[in-house]
C-alpha cells in the first residue's frame, strides 16, 4: 500500500488537513532534526527530579556526618600555647575606684606542632563518615619582655591573674588529661568562660568558636629570657582538623593514614605526598611572621583570628574526593548536552537507515537516560562511582542499541548504536574524571558531533520536497 501524501512525518498514521497537506513538506528530515531538538530540550526535565533526589540524598549525608560528630566531636580547630596577664586602668584619677579591664596577650616566637591522625569510617545508615582519632603535641618558645611590652604604659598588670592558654573548638573531642608544661613546671589547666565581663576574659569570634583552658602562671613579671611551654593533647572529631599560626613562626607536621587528604584553611603545606603512598600522607606547614599578619604581642588581641576558618589556619579534610553525591551531580550537569548528544545519535542513524523512528520512540530513549543517573545514583552509594558509571552505563547502553536494531531495523545499525552510545558515556565519564579538561573536552566532543552530522547530512534533502532518501 503507497503512504498517502497527506501523512504526518514519521508516524505513517496521522492525516494533515488537506488545506496543509500542499504547505507542510512531508517526511522533512529538517522538520524531524528540529522535533529531535526540541525533545532533547524536554527530556532534562526528568534530570531534574533526579537532581532532587541528589539533594536529598545529600542532605541524608549531612545529617549523618552531624549525628556522628556529636558523639567524637565535630571539625576541630586547635590553639596553640599562649600567654596572657590582665590589666588595669584608672581612666579618671578622681575616681580611683572606677577601673577598666583589658588583656594582654604575647604569642611565641617559635612554634612547633606534630600531630598524628588516625581516622576511620563509621557507617550511618547508607553513608560513611570520616572520624579522626588525633594525638598533638606542641613546643612553644616565649619571650618574658614580649609580654611584659604588651601591657599599656598606663595601665596596671595583675601578674597574679597571669595565664597559659590553649584551646580547641569541639571540648567534646579531648580525649585525655592536656598535659602542659612551662619551663620544666607542670601546669593545671581549667576551663575559661570566655564570656565573662571580668579580668581574665577573651573576645572570641564567634566563628572560630575556640574553646579555652587556661593555668595561672607566677613568675612572669620577673622572668628573664625565654620561656620554653610544651602541651600534648589527644581529641576526636570529624571531617576536619586543623590548627592555627599560635606563633610568630608556626611550622606544623601531619602524619595520617588517611589516603585522600583535601587540603584546606588559609595556608596551603609546603611539602606533602598525598596520593603518592597507600599508607596515608606526611605533610608539612611553615607561616612566618609576616605572612601570618598578627602582631606578636599587644593589648587585647582577638585570639578568634588565629583559629579563623579558611584565613590563616592549616587544615586537612578528611572527606573522599569521590563522593559519590558530588559525582553524580556533575553528571547532572552535563544531563542537556549529554541527552543532545544521544538524540543526535539516533537521528544519525535514522537518516542513514532511511527507517522512521517516531517521536515517542526518542521520548522512550530520553527516559533511558534519566534513569540512568537514577541508576548510577543508586550503585553509587553502594560500589562507589567508578562502579556504579560501569554498570549502569553498561545496562543503559545495551538497553538502547538493542532498541535501535529494533527501531531501525537492522543489526547492523544495532551495533553502530552500540558503538556510538559506547563513546557517549566513556566522554561523560571522562568529563567526571578529568576535572581540569572537562570544559575543553566537552567543547571538542560537542564540535565533533556538529561536524560529525554536517558531514553525514550534506546531501540531505532537508525540504522534503522530492522525498528522496539520504545518501550515505
Amino acid at each position: 500500500m503507497s503512504e498517502s501524501p497527506s501523512t504526518l512525518p514519521g508516524n505513517g498514521a496521522g492525516r494533515l488537513p488537506p488545506a496543509l497537506s500542499g504547505l507542510i513538506p512531508q517526511r522533512s528530515a529538517g522538520l524531524k532534526l528540529i522535533l529531535v531538538c526540541g525533545l532533547a530540550l524536554l527530556m532534562a526535565i526528568p534530570a531534574l527530579f533526579v537532581y532532587g533526589v541528589v539533594h536529598e540524598r545529600t542532605t541524608g549525608q549531612i545529617e549523618a556526618a552531624g549525628a556522628v560528630s556529636e558523639g567524637v566531636g565535630g571539625e576541630q580547630s586547635v590553639l596553640g600555647p599562649v600567654l596572657a596577664v590582665p590589666f588595669e586602668r584608672t581612666p579618671n584619677p578622681l575616681r580611683p575606684a572606677q577601673k577598666t579591664y583589658g588583656i594582654a596577650i604575647a604569642f611565641a616566637e617559635e612554634g612547633d606542632a606534630t600531630v598524628t591522625a588516625h581516622v576511620e569510617e563509621r557507617r550511618r545508615g547508607l553513608y560513611l563518615v570520616p572520624v579522626f582519632d588525633a594525638a598533638v603535641s606542641f613546643t612553644a618558645r616565649f619571650e618574658a619582655a614580649s609580654l611584659r611590652s604588651a601591657v599599656p604604659s598606663d595601665a596596671t598588670p595583675l601578674w597574679n591573674d597571669a595565664r597559659l592558654f590553649t584551646g580547641v573548638s569541639d571540648t567534646r573531642g579531648i580525649r585525655d588529661a592536656v598535659d602542659v608544661t612551662l619551663d620544666g613546671r607542670r601546669l593545671a589547666l581549667e576551663p575559661v568562660d570566655a564570656n565573662r565581663a571580668e579580668p581574665g576574659a577573651f573576645a572570641i569570634s564567634p566563628r572560630a568558636a575556640v574553646a579555652l583552658a587556661g593555668a595561672r602562671v607566677g613568675g612572669l613579671d620577673v622572668a628573664e629570657g625565654a620561656i620554653n611551654v610544651t602541651a600534648n593533647l589527644r581529641l576526636s572529631g570529624a571531617e576536619r582538623f586543623a590548627i592555627g599560626p599560635f606563633a610568630k613562626d608556626t611550622r606544623v607536621r601531619m602524619t595520617s593514614n588517611w589516603t585522600d587528604p583535601s587540603f584546606t584553611g588559609g595556608v596551603l603545606p609546603l611539602t606533602h605526598n598525598s596520593g603518592q603512598t597507600a599508607n596515608g600522607f606526611d605533610a608539612d606547614w611553615r607561616v612566618a611572621y609576616l605572612a601570618r599578619g598578627i602582631p606578636g604581642a599587644g593589648a587585647d588581641l582577638d585570639l578568634g583570628v588565629v583559629t579563623h576558618y579558611g584565613n590563616r589556619d592549616m587544615g586537612v579534610r578528611f572527606m573522599r574526593e569521590a563522593n559519590p553525591y558530588q559525582s553524580v551531580e556533575r553528571a547532572l550537569k552535563y544531563g542537556a548536552m549529554f541527552v543532545g548528544l544521544v538524540f543526535l545519535a539516533y537521528f544519525l542513524l535514522e537518516v542513514m537507515s532511511g527507517a522512521r523512528a517516531h517521536p515517542a520512540q526518542y521520548i522512550l530513549v530520553g527516559l533511558a537516560q534519566a534513569v540512568f543517573y537514577l541508576l548510577l545514583l543508586a550503585f553509587a552509594e553502594r560500589f562507589g562511582f567508578d562502579l556504579a558509571f560501569a554498570v549502569a552505563a553498561t545496562m543503559t547502553v545495551l538497553l538502547t542499541s538493542a532498541y535501535a536494531m529494533n527501531v531501525f531495523r537492522s543489526a547492523r545499525y544495532g551495533l553502530r548504536g552500540l558503538v556510538i552510545l559506547t563513546g557517549i558515556y566513556a566522554l561523560l565519564f571522562s568529563l567526571m574524571r578529568a576535572e581540569g579538561f572537562a570544559l575543553l573536552a566537552g567543547a571538542l566532543a560537542s564540535f565533533a558531533a556538529i561536524g560529525l552530522t554536517m558531514f553525514v547530512t550534506r546531501n540531505i534533502d532537508w525540504y522534503g520536497a522530492g522525498d528522496r532518501p539520504a545518501r550515505t
